[in-house]
């Protein structure tokens, strides 16, 4: 009995399932990068890699993973469409002979494959002609493929395959032009038999940055997506009616501290019309290497000619899928950039060419996302640190009125965290931050992961005896200032709906109190299963106090619960580098301080993606000068004050010190 084609799917996919079983929690913060895979159905998923996915993978994507929810590993098949490679093979006869000027070769191909092109041989050096290509079974009956293809050899540019069209034939017979220098030399041929269809190349974003001329040569700079993307060709726009030039594609590379370029493609672009033939064109340079950096080099050869007008470049590449199979519909994730991790070994190997076959749900990654709290292994630890500057400009921190050590256990990269006591005490810019050792600045990268952290505070009741019906609760902070991104507030009581206001009592110069609005807005919770218990609000400004005050009216209602406050802060880190362990400082709190400006920043992206030592914030010391209002005369209201003041008196005295005018 035949098998349905859906029972075979079926079929398939409960024997993956099977062989699939979900496979150990992985660390996820030991990749650098991932990217949200959001999955409608259950089943087999196709994830089409993006450039930001290759980019941010290793070199052949052997650190790629999936994820679920929970950080669990999904098994997966890294789906890399084998390059289809034509077989070549030598004619079993090669017979060359003379009509005039024309030569005539004729090949018996000894083979019953498809044919897909012929390439000659001959060591004539420089030569342009058209060819005439006809295929036989039986070398009676000829029948034309094609007349007026250009063969050519000129200023290194080369030419000397033709193609058959995937035809069968017992016999080949080329017909060569000749010239006014006579017939050509041939000494023999290839055939390049029919290779399986090659997958549909895919469009790669690339831009010209820059465009070189050169004696006899033109270099373009071509800027890619991302790194390590599998290229496949690179194909030229050009209007230019008649040209043949010579293309190397390059990428740059250092080799015992000697830059230079490697070769990693070439070819030859042309569009020539023969014998009134319609014009030929090749205008693709096919290539096979997976680019090591955003940047290639295209190398176009001129000879004697003008350099080639170019409208553009096109670069496509290779097909590269992650196929697995989802236990459930919801969040999953692709985590790449962990150098650390090797190809995987998953059972699913063994589906391969079932699964390149099953049909499948085609899943675009999200947008690249850097890993919060990113540490990969310790064994990193003792890869090379980038070259960064290790100090700056000295700097003189009478300005500044907080000081705290800071704590470096091991020289190297180092991530410091701000803690509640820094953010409230700093601008909110982070433009006051200075680190310092022996009165100089230790340059650093501010990271601002969008990671936050959390204090749970509970609540005092503070009865208003005005307002009877409404609960006001106050929450103490440890510091004025804090930058709290929201509350998140608890409740147990079953049954209410409520509009809540949280507020800050700010104190004016002149002695005035009013109340700074922060949040607002309803919480209702029903006994029913499942409701929350609590409410977040996000907090509309930075506090200026160290007290929060929550209100509710509860109308002709029972007053409600509120059992604890969660405040929410974010997460602020100085990434920096050290050769030595003792003596350094953070410095903050200074208002008129302008924003630093380190070259570290050029290093940024290295530096940030290093293996980093934690470094701690001790204890802090004032510097009570710096909070001396006399101690800033230089530029505040006090300093202009007293200038106006001795400017009085000096007008005063001279005045008195002029001879009067006489009396008329």
């Amino acid at each position: 009995m035949k098998r349905r084609p859906g029972l075979d799917r079926l079929a398939l996919l409960l024997a993956l399932a099977a062989a699939t079983p979900l496979g150990a929690v992985l660390v996820p913060t030991e990749w650098s990068h991932r990217q949200e895979l959001l999955i409608s159905s259950p089943g087999l998923i196709r994830v089409d890699l993006t450039a930001a996915s290759f980019d941010a993978a290793g070199p052949r994507q052997e650190d790629l993973r999936v994820i679920d929810a929970t950080g669990r590993e999904i098994p997966s098949l890294l789906d890399r469409p084998p390059v289809p490679l034509a077989q070549t093979v030598r004619p079993s006869a090669f017979g060359v002979k003379l009509e005039g000027s024309t030569t005539v070769l004729t090949l018996t191909t000894g083979t019953t494959d498809a044919l897909a092109a012929v390439t000659l041989e001959t060591p004539h050096p420089f030569f342009l002609r058209s060819a005439r290509v006809e295929l036989s079974d039986d070398g009676v009956q000829w029948t034309q493929l094609d007349s007026g293809l250009p063969l050519f050899r000129q200023w290194g540019a080369e030419k000397l395959t033709l193609p058959l069209g995937q035809r069968t034939a017992a016999f080949v017979r080329i017909a060569v032009s000749g010239d006014r220098a006579g017939a050509m030399p041939f000494t023999g041929a290839w055939l390049s038999l029919a290779a399986a269809p090659a997958p549909a190349l895919l469009p790669v974003e690339a831009q010209i940055t820059r465009r070189e001329e050169f004696a006899g040569e033109t270099v373009l700079t071509l800027a890619l997506a991302g790194r390590h993307l599998p290229l496949a060709a690179l194909t030229f726009d050009t209007k230019e009616p008649l040209f043949m030039r010579r293309v190397s594609v390059t990428v740059r590379e250092v080799r015992e501290a000697v830059p230079g370029e490697r070769t990693v493609g070439a070819g030859t672009i042309y569009r020539v019309a023969l014998d009134g033939a319609p014009a030929r064109a090749q205008l693709e340079v096919p290539l096979n290497f997976t680019a090591p950096t955003r940047e290639v080099l295209v190398h176009i050869f001129n000879g004697d000619s003008p350099p080639l007008a170019l409208d553009g470049v096109r670069l496509q590449r290779w097909p590269v899928n992650l196929l697995f199979m989802a236990p459930a519909f919801g969040r999953f994730a692709l985590l790449s950039g962990n150098p650390q991790a090797g190809s995987p070994h998953y059972d699913l190997a063994g589906f391969a060419d079932q699964l390149r076959a099953a049909g499948a749900t085609v899943v675009v990654p999200g947008a690249m996302e850097a890993m919060p709290n990113y540490h990969p292994r310790e064994s990193l630890a003792e890869a090379p640190l980038p070259d960064v500057p290790l100090a700056g400009a000295p700097l003189d921190a009478a300005d500044w009125p907080d000081r705290r050590p800071v704590g470096i256990q091991h020289a190297g990269v180092q991530e410091l965290e701000l803690d509640l006591e820094a953010l409230a005490r700093s601008r909110a810019d982070f433009g006051d931050l200075r680190l310092l050792r022996e009165g100089n600045q230790i340059p650093y990268v501010l990271e601002l992961p969008g990671l936050a952290r959390s204090l749970n505070l509970s609540p005092a009741a503070a009865p208003d005896p005005k307002r009877r019906s409404v609960s006001v609760w106050q929450l103490q902070l440890p510091h004025a200032g804090a930058p709290l991104r929201r509350l998140v507030l608890s409740s147990r009581t079953p049954l209410f709906s409520r509009e809540f206001r949280i507020y800050e009592k700010v104190s004016t110069p002149e002695g005035r109190t009013y109340e700074n609005l922060l949040a607002s807005g309803a919480w209702s919770r029903t006994p029913e299963p499942g409701v929350p218990l609590t409410r977040v609000f996000d907090l509309l400004d930075r506090m200026r106090t160290d007290t929060l005050w929550i209100e509710t009216d509860n109308g002709d209602n029972p007053a409600i619960s509120l059992d604890s406050v969660q405040v929410v802060y974010p997460v602020a880190r100085l990434i920096f580098k050290v050769a030595d362990t003792d003596g350094f400082s953070l410095i903050y709190g200074n208002k008129d301080a302008t924003t630093p400006r380190y070259d570290l920043r050029l290093v940024a992206e290295k530096l940030l993606t290093s293996s980093r030592n934690i470094a701690t914030l001790g204890a802090g010391e004032t510097n009570y000068a710096a909070h001396n209002t006399f101690a800033g005369l230089k530029g505040g209201y006090v300093f202009w004050g007293a200038l106006a003041l001795v400017v009085i008196v000096l007008l005063t005295v001279v005045s008195k010190l002029l001879p009067k005018p006489p009396l008329i």
